[in-house]
């Protein structure tokens, strides 16, 4: 009992393994406020700058270049699909699939 207390002033241990990537609800949240955070903040630099330029172009420039910036980071961070698990997957150089091997003579 007094071992699961830590005392006062004294750091908390850290558990054994950490944990893992977090719920679908909290990857989901972290997707959706990224991309509208992206679209904010350039949609927002976008809108300033046609407010100094006197110019009606950047805005809606700067909300594209925030979202396709936005997706980038969402793939970047969280990656793509997790690969079928009984899937084969042999690659060559350049990422390609290779041709499945045959025995010299047939085709």
């Amino acid at each position: 009992m007094a071992e699961d207390d830590p005392r006062r002033g004294s750091a908390r241990p850290s558990p054994d393994s950490p944990s893992g990537g977090g719920s679908g609800a909290e990857t989901g949240y972290a997707v959706i406020g990224t991309l509208i955070s992206g679209m904010a903040v350039w949609g927002g630099v976008g809108w300033l700058l046609d407010q100094w330029l006197d110019t009606r172009v950047f805005f809606p420039v700067g909300i594209i270049l925030g979202m396709a910036v936005a997706i980038y980071l969402v793939v970047a961070r969280f990656g793509g699909l997790p690969s079928p698990s009984g899937a084969p997957h042999s690659t060559s150089q350049g990422g390609r699939r290779s041709r499945p091997g045959t025995q010299k003579g047939q085709r």
